[in-house]
């Protein structure tokens, strides 16, 4: 990539503390970073470029299943390491979105240099307003105020089952799925979850014997909770599990007039869920539709 002079105003005890850290990192990666922060343009943007070491990129596209059939979105890309790396090392496709069109110059060519210039491509934009609403991954190097700025676009535009990876910087109330440790640093993921929340009703059984079933659902990001209805009887369900658009919970075998605890598995889509209830040995179809208007924002 382009490397950029340092500034004269560059103060000694300045260069001292960039002579300390560089021990901590690799040499090219930390001079040439340091060198850009030192720029009038990178302090303009929300998050001057730092390359993410290439241990750490290994981690993340193994940490978030990265494979052949993906589309990985890296927001705010840098010199496009992440996004040439994914091509390289799972063959998905890769998209970089980055503000600074040099950084993005540099990137293209990085790509070429690497062989991988068909199956990535770089865009210069402005990632609050860039489309990405195809990825099935999304990456981030940013901080933690642009994270939170944009877990709102994530969660509203992203499909159920995205897959998002943020080094060294959480979402908030936003709890990750999983943590990966790299000494000081950490980095976190999560799965968009599908929207839950509302009022749900089925039928089970046909005729006299039918019974209706009524759920109401509240969610916040991928945990929720609520209560069943059968027959207008009502009973609390546990062990809540949401992941993506797959949705399980189990209720008390007494609840049901059974003898084990009823189990449910399904999977969301749109107002509907589909999917079995299972009790014991015996295993049988359930299908709820939701009142479109009972639903909730997810988000805090």
């Amino acid at each position: 990539m382009t490397k950029f002079p340092f500034q004269s105003r560059m103060t000694l005890p300045v260069i001292l503390l960039l002579a300390s850290l560089l021990p901590l990192c690799p040499l090219p990666d930390s001079l040439e970073a340091f060198a850009y922060m030192d720029t009038e343009r990178s302090v303009k943007l929300d998050a001057p470029f730092l390359p993410t070491p290439n241990y750490v990129i290994a981690e993340i596209l193994s940490r978030a299943g990265v494979g052949k059939d993906d589309i990985l979105y890296d927001l705010g890309s840098g010199d496009g390491r992440i996004v040439i790396e994914a091509a390289k090392q799972t063959g998905c496709r890769a998209v970089g979105v980055e503000i600074d069109a040099d950084l993005v110059d540099d990137s293209r060519f990085n790509a070429v240099r690497a062989g991988v210039q068909d199956r990535v491509r770089f865009v210069v934009a402005d990632l609050f307003k860039e489309d990405f609403s195809e990825a099935t991954v999304v990456t981030l190097y940013m901080g933690q105020d642009v994270n939170l700025r944009l877990r709102p676009k994530l969660l509203r535009e992203l499909k159920p089952g995205t897959r998002i990876a943020s080094y060294s910087f959480d979402m908030g109330e936003w709890k990750p799925d999983n943590t990966t440790s790299f000494g000081r640093e950490d980095a976190y993921f999560w799965v968009v979850p599908a929207n839950a929340s509302g009022k749900w009703t089925w039928t089970e059984g046909k005729g006299r014997s039918s019974v209706r079933w009524e759920m109401e659902l509240k969610q916040v990001f991928q945990e929720f909770s609520g209560q069943i209805g059968r027959n207008g009887k009502p009973f609390a369900l546990r062990g809540g599990k949401l992941k993506g658009n797959e949705i399980q919970f189990t209720l008390d075998g007494d609840s049901a007039d059974r003898t084990s605890p009823l189990l449910f598995t399904g999977r969301i889509r749109g107002n509907t869920i589909e999917g079995a209830m299972i009790n014991g040995a015996s295993r049988q179809p359930w299908k709820a539709t939701r009142n479109p208007a009972t639903m909730q924002r997810i988000e805090r």
